[in-house]
């Protein structure tokens, strides 16, 4: 029931900020208690469930707790949110386990319209190994697929979900990028009432092309995952900020002007900067300061071009995300 009431929460206030996107907890940020260890999105993060194996949540809030599963650094490598405090991860690829994979799904705000098309767009990044390190490798065909009334869980044997090469939109390419996120779009038009949409590798083994990236020869494709969004219009994705940005609900922190053509400043009340990252809409690092240690600072705006922005900025104890408009 706990689960239950939290989640009916969460789709309200989803609708109300991002009533276009059909995903709801699109950047996995509404959870019921603070992930300790790997293997938690399913138990913890309200809306998303597991189809096969146990992908994991990250967050914030386990740094707190001496935990595996913090934000930047977690058990599986370092990598710090695209929006809020928290991001979900899974498996891809396996050299163990055949066509041992990991899917994340959650049930649609409300199912597509048949003949509707359909703005569909993720963002990725590659683990950078951490106790993994020595099994770490990348894959393609990391994806997004629709469903209508599935009955999947990750309870094996028969209720799992079994790899059939295909998906709605998919990435052929090679992931091997551990430092940006990496943004996955497309367009499709629904042929179905589809009321659920999963992600993970949909193809098997021998059509998943794979790069180790370590000295053993071992494979295990690892990939975080954020900013999910499905809508009739791509502008209605473009919104980086999760509803529970730390940085809206602040009155000690100042990014201004905003919008901005010159001159950024970023100032804070009580503490320190401590790095600065600016990263574009499709989750690339476009500038990074670290080492600051001041209680403001200037950033010179006027030759990056026109858009939105995310300006992650550390603090002394902290972090936060900020939505910043080059105009």
């Amino acid at each position: 029931m706990k689960r239950y009431a939290l989640a009916l929460m969460a789709s309200v206030a989803t609708l109300t900020t991002l009533a276009q996107n059909l995903v709801p907890n699109p950047s996995f940020e509404e959870y019921l208690e603070c992930p300790f260890s790997t293997a938690e999105l399913d138990n913890q993060v309200v809306d998303w469930y597991s189809w096969q194996m146990t992908p994991d949540f990250f967050h914030s809030c386990s740094d707190e707790i001496d935990g595996f599963a913090g934000v930047p650094e977690n058990v599986w490598g370092f990598q710090w949110p695209l929006t809020g405090e928290s991001y979900a991860a899974l498996i891809t690829f396996e050299d163990h386990n055949p066509n041992g994979r990991e899917f994340v799904a959650a049930q649609l705000l409300e199912p597509l319209v048949v003949g509707q098309q359909y703005y569909m767009v993720f963002h990725t990044s590659l683990c950078d190994g951490g106790l993994n390190i020595n099994r770490k490798c990348a894959t393609n065909n990391l994806g997004m697929r629709f469903f209508k009334d599935p009955n999947y869980s990750y309870f094996p044997p028969d209720q799992s979900f079994h790899v059939d090469n295909f998906a709605h939109l998919n990435h052929g390419e090679i992931i091997d990028d551990d430092e940006n996120w990496i943004k996955i779009e497309g367009w499709f038009t629904a042929d179905d009432t589809y009321n659920w949409v999963a992600l993970g590798n949909f193809f098997d083994d021998d059509n998943t092309d794979t790069n180790i990236l370590n000295d053993t020869e071992q494979c295990w494709g690892y990939y975080y995952i954020e900013n999910i969004c499905i809508a009739t219009d791509s502008a209605d994705c473009d919104d980086l900020l999760s509803i529970n940005s730390r940085t809206e609900e602040n009155n000690f922190l100042r990014v201004y002007p905003n919008p901005v053509s010159e001159q950024l400043f970023v100032e804070i009340e009580t503490g320190w900067i401590q790095a600065l990252s600016l990263f574009d809409i499709h989750g690339k690092v476009i500038r990074k300061f670290t080492k600051l240690s001041s209680p403001i600072i200037m950033i010179n705006a006027s030759n990056l071009q026109k858009g939105i922005y995310v300006l992650r900025i550390q603090t002394n104890e902290e972090f936060f995300n900020h939505k910043i408009i080059i105009k």
